[in-house]
């Protein structure tokens, strides 16, 4: 995945190490500190899947007169690329590296990819994904569902009371259940997708992890809010 020039102080780094085998692949991603959008440039030549009218999101609100590329599949390509022929099970090492953060260990093809492509498709130009754009400033790999959610409301409510703030007014909650049907709805097409450009399921399993997430997230949210709710009550010392 090439990147865009060094901007000191003005981009957050994120760099995903993978082997699997002999065969290592590194992703430097580069997002822009303020806005979270990445900057890394898109293939001159990209595959046949990433046309915008392939396989296009029913609730996909660009135009092919615009945008003859899908701008998420774009970001995508290299890595399916490196990793379409791989299979899900296959034993990876990883090592994440953030200015903060340094992760490292061994899993499973899918589950690694799952949390690179989910960076790169929150900080993508897929509108439905612009709300995750704050997580993806905080990324955390393989967080599990629990995790995800606490993150994922604490992010949207935090959103929703900067965004009172200024308007007066804020949405119910019903409005990240809203955000998450529509993302379900960019992953099936996407799988499809990175469908035709793999020859094994590493890859598309990724995806098919990202969805399941997504059908999970709504439900841990509300969950997680009710076991967290204790917490948050402890405004009395004990005796």
């Amino acid at each position: 995945m090439a990147g865009s020039g060094p901007r000191a102080g003005q981009e957050i780094r994120v760099e995903y190490r993978i082997q699997c085998g002999d065969s290592a692949q590194e992703y430097t991603l580069h997002l822009d500190k303020q806005t979270g959008r990445l900057l890394n440039t898109v293939p001159a030549d990209p595959p046949a899947w990433t046309r915008l009218e392939v396989q296009q999101c029913s609730n996909c609100p660009l135009s092919v007169a615009e945008n003859p590329h899908c701008p998420l599949s774009l970001q995508l390509a290299q890595v399916i690329a490196d990793w379409g022929h791989v299979f899900s099970y296959a034993e990876v090492r990883y090592e994440v590296v953030t200015a903060e953060h340094h992760f490292s260990g061994t899993t499973t093809a899918q589950k690694i990819l799952s949390a690179l492509l989910g960076l790169v498709m929150a900080t993508s130009e897929c509108p439905h994904m612009y709300f995750l754009r704050p997580l993806a400033r905080f990324h955390l790999p393989l967080g599990s569902p629990e995790e995800t959610a606490f993150r994922v409301v604490s992010a949207y409510l935090l959103g929703q009371h900067l965004a009172g703030a200024e308007s007066g007014r804020a949405e119910d909650f019903d409005g990240l259940i809203e955000r998450y049907e529509a993302i379900q709805t960019v992953n099936k097409c996407l799988a499809k997708r990175v469908a035709d450009g793999s020859s094994e399921d590493a890859a598309i399993n990724a995806v098919v992890l990202l969805d399941l997430l997504a059908h999970m997230v709504p439900f841990f949210a509300r969950e997680t809010l009710d076991s967290l709710r204790p917490l948050f009550q402890l405004d009395v010392l004990p005796d």
